[in-house]
């Protein structure tokens, strides 16, 4: 009888041993793990909150602009001819905004558009363009309004956005979304202001980063993702390795005693 309750207790004591084992590599907060979980889990009403809005992101220095400027002429035969005046515009150079933040552009020459939107921008040109064209049609964007997404992430690295208009959200899902092992609560963006680098926590576990001033992104804006630290864990070789020999053990014993009890 003694020697039965001991193996009873044996048994028990590797079985737990052995479900903690599986908890040290696979546990991870559902709640942590979700976005926006500060909202109730049924909505009878719509839930509303009031974003903050969207402004156009300032052209800054060492840009490269997407600009063409076309004027209407006519042929011989009196048909209107669309031309671009100021040249080819190269995708992998465009029109540099160089460190005073002026672009040039064939015979209107020097226009500063540092600091403005992309939209203001284009009016400026228009106006200097005036003196030498009928009509001229100018239109510019960010040709490298490109982001940084590092960590855990499915797919690190720079993307490049189509639209000057992107949020967290896009980004992450530009970057095919955040694995379960991210720490979505506590997301860093690096943003270059000038020469100083500011640094911001983000928290995509609540609804408010909708109404943080950092959650559409600028240009070259850099996000950090940290694993949490099940992930840490289940990276470190040595850990992995033994936990795996620990879990072997455990089950041989276990196989052991059973094998014993039944005999």
């Amino acid at each position: 009888m003694h020697k039965s309750g001991w193996r009873n207790w044996f048994s028990s004591g590797l079985l737990l041993l052995f479900v903690s084992c599986n908890l040290m590599t696979s546990c991870v907060s559902i709640k942590k793990a979700r976005y926006f979980n500060d909202l109730p889990d049924t909505l009878v009403d719509p839930f509303v909150i009031h974003a903050i809005p969207y402004t156009d992101p300032k052209i800054e220095s060492n840009d490269n602009l997407a600009i063409t400027l076309q004027t209407v002429t006519q042929n011989s035969s009196n048909s209107p001819i669309t031309t671009n005046a100021v040249g080819t515009f190269n995708e992998l150079n465009g029109f540099l905004v160089d460190k005073n933040g002026y672009v040039e552009l064939s015979l209107i020459g020097f226009v500063k558009v540092a600091g403005l939107t992309t939209s203001e921008a284009r009016e400026v040109i228009k106006q200097k363009a005036k003196e030498f064209y009928n009509n001229p049609v100018v239109n510019v964007r960010i040709a490298n309004f490109d982001i940084e997404m590092l960590g855990d992430v499915n797919h690190p690295g720079k993307i490049s956005v189509p639209s000057e208009k992107v949020s967290v959200l896009d980004a992450i899902a530009l970057a095919s979304d955040l694995p379960l092992t991210a720490k979505k609560d506590n997301v860093l963006l690096i943003r270059t202001e000038g020469n100083d680098k500011k640094f911001v926590r983000l928290d995509m576990n609540s609804s408010k980063i909708f109404q943080s001033p950092y959650f559409y992104l600028k240009q070259h804006d850099v996000l950090i993702v940290e694993p949490n630290k099940y992930k840490i864990q289940n990276s470190d070789n040595t850990v992995i390795r033994n936990l795996g020999i620990l879990s072997s053990l455990v089950s041989i014993a276990s196989l052991i005693v059973i094998f014993k009890s039944i005999k």
